[in-house]
């Protein structure tokens, strides 16, 4: 099993809506499954993709008057080759990318 860990300036409804939105919706071939409030599981028909998002609050980031939820972002990809990883990080990344430029 492949790890990799990212933090991610989302709180917990902004980031499910996301994922549970575009994310999914527009590319047929992926199939999430909610296994709890803070875990999904998302697979490929063609059985290429095999993927288990955990995310989990931490402690804000405050930048003077400003502060931003932080979640903690695991991927856990099973029998995924390492093209099929980076192709499916890119796309999260594109739809879960924040502010300009």
């Amino acid at each position: 099993m492949d790890k990799k860990q990212y933090e991610m300036a989302f709180s917990v409804p902004e980031f499910t809506k996301t994922l549970r939105g575009q994310f999914i919706t527009e590319e047929d071939n992926f199939l999430c499954n909610d296994v709890s409030a803070t875990q999904w599981t998302i697979n490929t028909k063609d059985g290429l993709l095999d993927v288990s998002i955990d995310i989990e609050q931490a402690p804000p980031r405050v930048i003077a008057m400003l502060s931003l939820p932080v979640l903690n972002v695991g991927f856990s990809f099973r029998e995924t080759s390492e093209e099929q990883q980076a192709k499916f990080l890119k796309r999260f990344f594109k739809y879960f990318h924040k502010g300009g430029g």
